[in-house]
């Protein structure tokens, strides 16, 4: 009687050890997600009342993410469009328009309120992005010399201050506008929309060394493209009959991914994480984050005004829960904006 009570036991033991083992297989098997608030910092232009213009303008502000989760904002004090970030996140590069013509200006982050002009011939400029290696300006327009069908893309050597048209695109009398450019990782490709005949606009790719470009999407009307930090996809919006949907492109294979529509009417800005595993973009005049593994958005925070461009200046990537959001998968979202 004794050995059998012993016997028990052990095999109680034994089935003790194997439910513990496959309670923590089951563990392992279910989804774990570990929510991460942004870090780094944006910078945007919003649209409200200028004191000192006197009139509607686009003013510049900041938005910081802090270590906790929360965010703190700053307006800059500078009237400007298209703001964009140096790569050491402690220069911000913008286009400023003024009786009708446009120069691009810089500010130091710790003295915004003093601007050092950039170009040295003005125009009507728009689309402003910096290389990541911190040496080129890309945008597009035109000088006060020309004549508006010149409107073309320029590379300004910052150092220099140098600026050169980087494409010669036939105008035919007639002019033709891009709708965003975006700076490949490795600073020697450009990505953008042109607006074509037939009421297309198509993205195209810019080799910098031999100014060759090359058809990126067709027969489509594809615009705001933003090149993914390791270079493989661009994030770029399409237009839709009803509603416009958010695309990513295998800037190799040509793969075409939709990721979610959004409102045709909504004024859209977008950007890339550090890590390129979510998107900041804004909605009329709030912020939301869209996480492309779980497939989710995320409500950052609302601000005072229309939003005009995002840069996001990312230093690195922190394990932090966010606070006081709304987090719903996109369908849910999707079902309120109809």
């Amino acid at each position: 009687m004794k050995n059998k009570n012993r016997h028990l036991c052990v095999c109680n033991v034994e089935i003790g050890k194997r439910l513990c083992f496959g309670l923590i297989l089951v563990l392992l098997c279910l989804p774990f997600t570990v929510e991460a608030a942004p870090t780094g910092r944006i910078a945007y232009a919003l649209s409200g009342f200028n004191q000192k213009l006197g009139r509607l303008d686009y003013n510049l502000h900041m938005t910081t993410f802090t270590e906790d989760g929360d965010f703190k904002t700053t307006p800059l004090n500078q009237s400007g469009m298209y703001p964009a970030w140096g790569p050491k996140g402690d220069t911000l590069y913008f286009i400023r328009l003024a009786a009708a013509e446009s120069h691009i200006f810089s500010i130091d982050i710790n003295n915004p309120r003093k601007k050092t002009q950039i170009t040295q011939i003005s125009g009507t400029y728009r689309f402003l992005a910096v290389s990541p290696n911190g040496k080129k300006l890309a945008f597009n327009g035109w000088t006060r010399e020309q004549q508006q069908q010149e409107n073309q893309i320029w590379v300004l050597d910052i150092e220099t201050g140098e600026m050169e048209a980087v494409t010669a695109i036939p105008h035919f009398g007639r002019t033709f506008f891009f709708y965003g450019i975006t700076w490949a990782p490795n600073s020697k490709r450009l990505a953008f929309s042109l607006e074509r005949p037939g009421g297309l606009e198509q993205l195209y790719l810019l080799d910098l060394e031999t100014k060759e470009i090359e058809i990126l999407t067709e027969l489509n009307i594809d615009y705001y493209p933003v090149w993914s930090p390791d270079g493989q996809k661009i994030l770029f919006r399409r237009w839709n009959r009803e509603f416009d949907t958010m695309y990513t492109i295998d800037v190799e294979t040509r793969v075409i991914t939709p990721l979610f529509d959004v409102d045709k009417q909504t004024g859209m800005w977008t950007d890339w994480s550090f890590d390129g595993q979510s998107i900041i973009y804004s909605r009329w005049g709030a912020f939301y984050l869209y996480d492309l593994v779980a497939g989710k958005a995320e409500q950052l925070f609302e601000v005072d005004g229309g939003i005009f461009g995002i840069s996001w200046w990312r230093h690195e990537i922190l394990p932090v829960a966010p606070k006081h959001k709304l987090t719903t998968t996109w369908g849910d979202v999707k079902r309120t904006l109809r």
